[in-house]
């Protein structure tokens, strides 16, 4: 069996259809998201029925628990809390209920998925530091443990008292302990443009960084469509 491990799509329905175009032809069976399916882009409805109609598992991210709950938007940035305002009008009692029915973590085939840090998924702690991966990889209680949150795909490994990045696109699972990025779906920050996602062989015990084109340029005409801060559509081309 095949999971596809998702993170987040941020409201952008062009690169969400692309990437599960992708994850039927990969033959993934389970579609796994790691929160923030909201959030900057201009589709939060769409891309919420999708992943409905798609039965996917979704946890909880900050977007989502700010759409349900706009007093959490306090922390944002100014441009994330402008897209979260302008996006919450297009949402209808159900989609809310979908978003507020996602928990902070899901557990399953010996994984821990969230969108933070594993270990407190609910303090919203973006894995960018060496400390903090360190720190987060000697006290989870998971082997593999897929995070979001910082839009920029990674695969980590932890050799005993190490902490290594591994640089392949591919990694097959061993003895050790892993940390498990797939990057973003809706708003790639790497510098490169294209949606992000992982493919977990449950077989083979083998992970996949996959990427995929999708027309950005659509989702750029929309979010100047509707007048919303420039900087959104423009970062969606040069994966910032």
């Amino acid at each position: 069996m095949k999971l596809a491990v998702l993170a987040d799509v941020h409201a952008n329905l062009e690169a969400l259809e692309a990437v599960l175009i992708s994850v039927v032809k990969g033959g993934a069976e389970r579609l796994l998201v790691l929160g923030d399916v909201v959030g900057y882009g201009p589709d939060p409805v769409a891309c919420i029925c999708r992943l409905q109609e798609s039965k996917a598992v979704c946890v909880l991210g900050n977007h989502d628990q700010a759409m349900v709950d706009l007093r959490a938007v306090r922390g944002f940035n100014w441009l994330a809390k402008d897209a979260l305002r302008c996006s919450r009008p297009l949402l209808g009692t159900e989609e809310l209920e979908y978003l507020h029915s996602f928990a902070f973590r899901h557990v399953e085939q010996g994984a821990s998925f969230t969108h933070a840090n594993p270990i407190k998924p609910e303090e919203w702690q973006h894995l960018y530091l060496y400390r903090h991966l360190a720190w987060c990889m000697e006290r989870t209680d998971w082997k593999v443990n897929f995070v979001g949150h910082t839009h920029y795909p990674g695969f980590y490994c932890q050799q005993g008292s190490r902490v290594v990045r591994l640089t392949s696109s591919e990694v097959a699972i061993g003895r050790h302990r892993y940390l498990i990025n797939p990057g973003s779906v809706g708003q790639p920050r790497d510098g490169d443009w294209r949606a992000s996602f992982v493919l977990w062989d449950l077989e083979r015990n083998h992970l996949e960084l996959k990427r995929v084109e999708y027309p950005v340029q659509r989702t750029q005409e929309k979010l100047l469509q509707r007048d919303w801060p420039h900087y959104l559509a423009q970062r969606l081309a040069k994966g910032e």
